[in-house]
């Protein structure tokens, strides 16, 4: 009564006033239980509930207008009492945690705009009476675990715009009610198990721009009504069960369509030529069906006919990929107007004449490949000219004439050619030895002639030459022996003398007068097939000697300015800046794992081993950043335990601009970091579940060990410098691995002349939060410094709290609230869902 008396003075009635004190308590209490990030702290009663985090209430009447708990980290049930805040106009609840039924209480709020429910873990059936919110514009309850048939009732909903609905587990048949919210502007069902066919009355919705029904049941045809929605935008009715074609007139009707996916159902029929009038399209997904006849990622179709020079329509395109078709005729000029072009694949058609020199203005095209088709004539200089290919350019099994064009030496970025199988004559241009980037050169199965140019010593990234089945002659050049060659063929030309072998090569045949291999053949086919490939591998031979010489290796040969990578010749992978390129797909935003201090990390897939990796790419452009790399090198080197981060390589050269370049490539770990599991983000948050108390416990242990290592059994002590939940990773087993080297120093009495290089250039560093305080007042790096860092650790491992959480100003900080809290409150310092007596006990213990 107490609460009630405060607020006395609200205009409103007493039981109305008791109503939302009764609504408020129960979300209070919602936040007491449920609530382990704290972010509810200010829902009591020291404060009127219209100064709530969340809470939005109107300026005259003072009631709650808006709820927006978007992202708070909140478990529990939602209480039915929420439909006595009449005046409600919007409810956030996404990226929570939610379960149970949503309340039909929500229907009570008849001025309720916005209801935002999703990534939440909400079970039952929608509500029918969601209807009754006349006012409704968005609905969103996407990513949670509903069930049932979709309320035909909802198709009254007339202001309705948004219908989101993805990713549940809804069954049975869209109602064709839903035809009649005329407002509606996207509306997406995706990835649930709505089956029957498509409502024909979808196409009323005029003001549609998303319609998003992918990986569902529906059978049937795509109703035609659909594709004269004008406005429409985005079509995505791909892996279903659908049949029938897409209508010829699909680019005129359509005008505005930028992503159109069908793929993975039963389309047949001829794909229509008007998608070219559909001047906004950048994406097109319609492979795994059985289209058939005349024409953008359309891969492994039956396509036939010629390729319409209309598709100088689609400005746009940035990807299109026709290969392993069956079109033939010539490649239109028109092909020089898709300027947005990145990758063009025509491989694999039957495609004849010449290759159209307008590609020339695709300035953007990073990877070409016309390859198997019967293209002739020469070979543009114009293309040749394309300093933005840098994937690789395949021109191969064509009937290509003529001689390599001289502008092949503008090719400065390429990383794979592809002659091979053509009728190229004349001597390869020493203009060739430009190419600095390359690692795949082939052009066997040619018409070449004269001695290979010496120029192409310059080529220090080559990996792989193959000039067999040529007509070259002279002498076998002694500079390949100084290439970093993995795979060389000079078969079938008319060379002479010696190969270049440099005493590392062994094997073949008797005429090369080659030592002969040593090895122990297995009697199983699969460990004889990998015993051949480790001997066929020059870096085999050296052994595990080299690995704590590694990345020192790659400093040093970046310090001659070497402009290639970096690697070893001792048998750990070559990786160059153009490979790293490839498996990152171009440092794809996709990829991003991560960005610290000095730079980026990536997802990457490598070619050489078919194995995922990190890799971290330096921002040299940050200070220290090239001190970092080499301090991380320098410590890499030296250490290897169970618990730290494993490199597998690193590159130090220029990239394609002739930039300085480093990078390091790590072990994969497929938990990512500990931070992440700690504060998830919404997206993250699906996908991961809570750390448990043992989970937690066992990291900590790993990282402990990890400490103990590098403080007292290394050959000089090392100091990590920047502890911190980001820089320890987790692999398939959630066991912890410090990472992240770029600060970690090594201890004075210990590092003899190695430290004046290093405390000369390397500051002490660390991260604000987790840094010991003496380092803020000049005293020495210490390994007390990482003991603490180590305890801040814990304490949010434990607590759930950033020690740079809003809540520490005025001189506390996470250690000291810690402190003041651990006596008589344990149950609130520690984070929620291990509140068992048992459990209580084993914390207490810890923090002791």
């Amino acid at each position: 009564m107490d609460l009630a008396f405060r607020y006395q003075l609200l205009p409103m009635s007493f039981s109305c006033l008791t109503t939302i004190i009764l609504l408020l308590g129960s979300v209070l209490a919602l936040a007491r239980i449920a609530d382990p990030s704290g972010v509810l702290s200010s829902w009591n009663d020291s404060s009127h509930f219209c100064n709530w985090d969340g809470v939005t209430c109107g300026r005259k009447l003072r009631r709650v207008t808006i709820l927006d708990l978007g992202s708070k980290n909140l478990f529990g049930v939602v209480p039915p009492h929420i439909g006595n805040l009449s005046f409600l106009r919007g409810v956030n609840l996404e990226n929570n945690s939610f379960h149970g039924k949503i309340p039909p209480h929500f229907g009570r709020l008849l001025r309720l705009q916005e209801l935002s429910l999703n990534n939440n873990s909400f079970s039952g059936e929608i509500p029918s009476n969601l209807s009754y919110c006349s006012n409704l514009l968005i609905l969103d309850l996407g990513f949670n675990m509903l069930k049932g048939n979709l309320p035909t009732e909802l198709g009254s909903s007339s202001k309705l715009r948004e219908l989101i609905l993805q990713a549940n587990s809804l069954t049975g048949n869209i109602p064709p009610s839903i035809g009649n919210i005329s407002s509606l502007r996207a509306f997406a069902t995706s990835e649930n198990n709505f089956s029957g066919t498509i409502p024909e009355t979808l196409g009323h919705l005029r003001n549609l721009k998303v319609l998003y029904l992918a990986a569902n049941k529906f059978v049937g045809t795509i109703p035609i009504s659909i594709f004269n929605i004008s406005a429409l935008a985005w079509l995505d009715v791909s892996e279903n069960q659908l049949e029938g074609g897409l209508p010829s007139e699909l680019g005129f009707t359509l005008p505005n369509i930028e992503i159109i996916s069908t793929w993975q159902n039963y389309l047949t029929g001829p794909i229509p030529e008007s998608i070219s009038n559909a001047s906004n399209l950048e994406e097109i997904q319609i492979g795994l069906n059985n289209f058939i006849g005349k024409l953008l990622r359309m891969v492994g179709n039956h396509i036939s006919g010629n390729i319409p020079s209309e598709i100088e329509n689609l400005n746009k395109l940035k990807y299109l990929h026709l290969g392993y078709n069956e079109l033939s005729g010539q490649i239109p000029e028109s092909f020089g107007n898709l300027r947005m072009l990145t990758e063009l694949y025509l491989d694999s058609n039957n495609l004849w004449g010449s290759i159209p020199s307008s590609l020339k203005n695709c300035q953007n095209l990073l990877l070409l490949n016309l390859s198997t088709n019967n293209l002739s004539g020469y070979i543009p200089s114009e293309i040749m000219g394309l300093s933005s290919l840098s994937i690789y350019l395949d021109l191969s099994r064509n009937s290509l004439t003529g001689s390599l064009p001289e502008e092949v030496g503008k090719l400065q970025n390429l990383g794979e050619l592809h002659l091979d199988g053509n009728r190229l004559s004349q001597q390869i241009p020493s203009s060739i030895g430009s190419c600095i980037s390359m690692e795949h050169l082939y052009v066997q199965d040619n018409f070449f002639e004269g001695p290979l140019p010496s120029i192409m010593s310059s080529m220090r990234g080559l990996q792989v030459l193959n000039v067999s089945n040529n007509q070259l002659s002279g002498q076998i050049p002694k500079f390949l022996e100084s290439l970093n060659l993995t795979n060389l063929s000079l078969s079938y030309n008319d060379f002479e003398g010696a190969l270049p072998t440099g005493g590392k090569l062994c094997g073949g045949l008797p005429d090369f007068q080659l030592p002969k291999c040593y090895y122990k053949e297995s009697k199983r086919t699969r460990i004889s097939g990998i015993a051949k490939i480790l001997i066929s591998t020059i870096s085999a031979l050296v052994g595990v000697a080299c690995i704590l010489s590694l990345l020192y290796f790659f400093w040093f040969r970046h310090n001659k300015k070497s402009p290639t990578s970096s690697s070893s010749e001792d048998g750990f992978l070559h990786v160059s800046y153009h490979s790293l390129l490839k498996a990152t797909s171009g440092f794809s935003s996709t990829n991003l794992l991560g960005v610290g201090n000095f730079g980026s990390v990536y997802r990457g897939l490598l070619d050489q081993t078919q194995s995922v990796v990190a890799i971290k790419i330096l921002d040299l452009i940050c200070d220290g950043a090239p001190k970092s790399f080499i301090a991380e090198c320098e410590v890499l080197r030296r250490i290897r335990h169970r618990n730290l981060v494993k490199v597998l390589t690193a590159c130090s050269g220029f990239d394609f601009n002739g930039n300085d370049f480093k990078a390091l490539v790590y072990e994969f770990m497929s938990n990512g970091s500990l931070d992440e599991w700690l504060h998830p983000t919404a997206s993250q948050y699906t996908e991961k579940s809570k750390l448990t108390l043992l989970e937690r416990v066992n990291i900590s242990i790993d990282v402990a060990c990890a400490l103990d290592y590098l403080h007292h059994h290394c050959e000089m002590p090392i100091v990590h410098c920047d502890l911190k939940p980001s820089n320890i990773l987790l692999d398939d087993e959630k066991i912890g691995h410090l990472g992240d080297f770029g600060l970690a120093r090594f201890l004075p009495k210990a590092m003899h002349k190695l430290l004046a290089n290093q405390s000369s250039s390397v500051k002490v560093k660390g991260s604000f939060g987790y840094i010991a305080p003496e380092y803020g007042i000049g005293s020495a790096v210490s390994t007390q410094g990482d003991v603490y860092s180590f305890g801040v650790l814990i304490l949010e491992m434990f607590t759930g709290k950033r020690p740079t959480d809003d809540m520490f100003e005025n001189g506390l900080d996470l250690p000291h609230f810690a402190k003041t809290t651990l006596v008589d409150r344990v149950e609130k310092l520690l984070e929620e869902g291990q509140n068992s007596l048992c459990c209580l006990k084993q914390k207490s213990t810890i923090f002791e």
